[in-house]
Formats: structure tokens, sequence, C-alpha cells
């Protein structure tokens, strides 16, 4: 058997079929179907192949590329997420099953990535740093056009709380809470809050990249008919005043009183909000 002329991981491949020719050739089609146990069919192929190709004939002809399961509305949906929304495989599966109540796996989605040539997406970090400009500072003109979200680390004694602050841009009001959690839940119960104690509708929100602030949470947001904004990684100042009034609760409130549980902390934080102006 000539090896050059095969591929080195079709050789034993190759060289089974050849036995089972061979053993057709010498005893006939149906006993070496009764003893390989395949079909004369396939048989007959192997053998005609040979014949005309030599050992060559032999090497397996599979596909190079299996023919996908999936609609092409929902491949170009997945194109779609990952050309202009830049979602990687796990957000695409949320934003499918959120937007379009389509479950896919992330298999297939890895899958599709692959079969459209799509590149990979930069890792953050990788782009030159453009050199740092002066701050533009500014301010909406009307109420609920943007709304900070974020949230503090506070420490009550041997345990952490977590101070949830949404801050009007115009107004500066305030919205506050503590929640012992920091969590995607926590932060669609505050969203209940603020919408419930704002006198104004909100019509814009943004937060940070923070766990705590998913695509599950910005889906929920923009269901509600309010635009969610994701500010910059590592840009804190694009939420500054929010920032702000943090520092400010740390010196004037946090740094000062003497709290150790959390229910002298927040008595009932999800019933009774505490609207400030600064």
């Amino acid at each position: 058997m000539n090896k050059t002329l095969i591929p080195p991981r079709y050789r034993l491949r190759v060289k089974q079929r050849l036995a089972t020719v061979e053993y057709a050739l010498e005893y006939g089609l149906k006993p070496a179907s009764r003893r390989f146990g395949l079909e004369r069919k396939t048989i007959r192929r192997w053998r005609d192949r040979w014949r005309a190709e030599g050992l060559a004939g032999l090497v397996p002809r599979y596909p190079t590329q299996r023919r996908s399961r999936l609609a092409p509305e929902l491949v170009g949906l997945i194109e779609h997420a990952r050309h202009v929304l830049e979602y990687g495989a796990p957000r695409v599966r949320v934003w499918l099953r959120r937007v379009h109540k389509r479950e896919v796996s992330l298999a297939a989605i890895q899958r599709t990535f692959v079969r459209l040539g799509l590149p990979r997406l930069p890792r953050r970090g990788e782009k030159r740093r453009a050199r740092p400009r002066q701050l533009k500072l500014f301010e909406k003109p009307a109420p609920g056009d943007s709304v900070q979200v974020d949230v503090k680390v506070v420490k009550l004694g041997r345990q952490k709380v977590f101070q949830y602050t949404a801050l009007d841009d115009c107004t500066r009001f305030r919205v506050l809470r503590l929640y012992r959690r920091q969590n995607q839940w926590s932060s669609l119960d505050f969203l209940g809050e603020v919408q419930r104690v704002l006198p104004f509708p909100i019509r814009q929100l943004q937060s940070d990249h923070g766990a705590e602030f998913p695509l599950a949470f910005s889906l929920t947001v923009q269901e509600a008919g309010i635009r969610h904004r994701y500010i910059r990684p590592r840009h804190p100042e694009q939420n500054g005043k929010d920032e702000r009034s943090h520092r400010t609760d740390q010196e004037e409130f946090w740094s000062r009183a003497a709290l150790y549980r959390f229910r002298v902390g927040c008595a009932r934080p999800r019933r009774v909000a505490t609207l400030l102006q600064l």
C-alpha cells in the first residue's frame, strides 16, 4: 500500500476498507457483508472506487462542513448580534432568549461564528490608549434625561452591605437603598423603587459594567421603555456625580455613624425610600 497518496489520519481506515474489498473479491459481496457487518451497497461502492482510482478511491470522502440545523433567519440574528451589537456567545444566547424568544445552545452559537468566519472580539485594553483630554462638564437640561446608577460597599460591623444609589443628572435627586446582596435581583428591585419614587419619568439610565448590571438587567430596562447606557470601562468619571455623592456619604455619614447591624443601618430597605437633593 502506497502511503504517500493517503493522508496519515485515514491510513488505518483505508487499510480496513482494502481488506473488506479483497475479501469481497475472493468470496463475494454477501459473505463480506456478513463478515464485516456492512451493507452490500457500501462494499460495492468501495469496490468500484478501488477499481477506478486505486487506493485513493478508498480514502473517506467526509464533508468539510456539516449542514447547519439553525434556520437562516436565526443565523442572521446571530450575525447581527456579533457584528452590530458586538456580543459574545453568552450574551447572544441571553439576547435571543429575552428579545426573540429563541433558545440556542452556546456550542451552536460558537459553531455559527466559525462557519460565518466572524472575527474574535477585541479584548479590553488591547487598543492603544488615547492621550488624556480635559474633561467636559455637562448637565442634562430636563429631569429624567439621564439617571446615574452605581453601588457603594458599606461596612456595618463585620458584614458588608451595598448602597444602591440613583442620581438624576439635572435635579440631583437621589434614591438610596441598602441591600444584603450585590447581584442582578437587587438591581432589578432597585429599578422598581427608582421608577416608583422619582417624581418624573426616566428616559435614560446609565451604569457601569459591573456584574450586578448584566445583559438581562439592560433588557429589562429597555422593556420598561427606558434607554440603558453602559459607561466606558475604567471611566468612573462618566458617573462622576454619583461617585461624588458616595464620597460625601462616606465623609459625612458612614465614617461617623456607629452602626453594627443591617436593621439599624437601614430599616425596612425595600419599603422606605430616601429622596435627597444635594
